[in-house]
């Protein structure tokens, strides 16, 4: 596999991430970078990590493989800047939620060891404290190649994820954010926008709520500065998923307006079985 890993970022998933590999190959080399020296210090207390820096020149030093696990908005500042200091035969990847913007600026810096991907492993929790190794298993993860990418190296990145237990799914960054608008952005915006309504209605309301919608409105407890900073960056892609989703607004009204309710139980039953497709 790899010699040297270095994670950029020890988030939760970055952290995850680290446990994650020590669990599988406990001689696997595992570097960090993390800009608070709370955050340094905290790995080099953990069993998985053997070093760790704020000068990312030198946590790069020696890497096969480097993950950035910062948040979205400071991945481009860093693919500026990581460009002249990687290893020559340094794979590079990474786990935003985003990707069009994020590999064209790849590009952009010549960086030719660039993979997007997006592990779909993340939590309403955030931080190293809610870490966990376990936490790709089973869960899906995208792998965007540019046009540029090699095969070789998509296919080392792909297996990467593999072997850490995820399910592969390949597909160009523009495609990636208009699925992950539709599934991902337009899900956690839609629960904010329920939690609004309903705050701004009466009491009874609050003191009323069954576990019905705290499970419809889980994802709304969401860092709500991480979630600003994607519906930025994947603006265009989210209004058109908004735009659909209205006109699916638009059909439910018209039905319970008309009082069809044979339509109504129909318009259920298409809901129940994708809701049982993904379960």
């Amino acid at each position: 596999m790899f010699q040297k890993i270095t994670i950029v970022g020890p988030g939760l998933l970055g952290t995850s991430l680290g446990m994650a590999i020590h669990a599988r190959d406990s001689a696997m080399r595992i570097s960090v970078w993390a800009r608070r020296e709370e955050s340094r210090n905290a790995c080099l207390q953990a069993s998985w990590c053997h070093e760790a820096s704020d000068n990312l020149e030198e946590a790069l030093s020696g890497s096969d493989l480097a993950v950035l696990c910062t948040p979205v908005v400071h991945l481009s500042e860093i693919l500026g800047k990581i460009g002249s200091i990687l290893p020559a035969n340094c794979l590079l990847t990474d786990v935003g939620s985003t990707k069009a913007e994020i590999c064209m600026t790849a590009e952009q810096a010549a960086i030719k060891n660039f993979v997007g991907s997006h592990p779909i492993a993340g939590s309403e929790k955030s931080g190293m404290d809610y870490a966990d190794s376990a936490l790709f298993e089973g869960r899906p993860c995208f792998v965007t190649p540019s046009e540029n990418t090699s095969v070789e190296n998509a296919d080392k990145i792909t297996a990467f994820w593999k072997w850490l237990g995820m399910r592969i799914i390949q597909v160009a960054p523009k495609e990636h954010d208009r699925i992950l608008a539709q599934v991902s952005h337009l899900p956690h915006l839609l629960a904010s926008a329920l939690c609004n309504f309903l705050s701004k209605q009466s009491r009874a309301c609050r003191e009323g709520a069954g576990q019905g919608l705290r499970d419809a409105t889980r994802i709304a407890a969401g860092s709500p500065k991480i979630w600003s900073d994607i519906a930025q960056h994947n603006s265009k892609e989210i209004l058109e998923a908004l735009d659909l989703f209205s006109e699916e607004i638009s059909q439910l009204k018209h039905i319970i307006a008309n009082q069809d309710f044979a339509d109504l139980e129909k318009w259920l039953e298409e809901g129940k079985a994708f809701r049982d497709s993904i379960a």
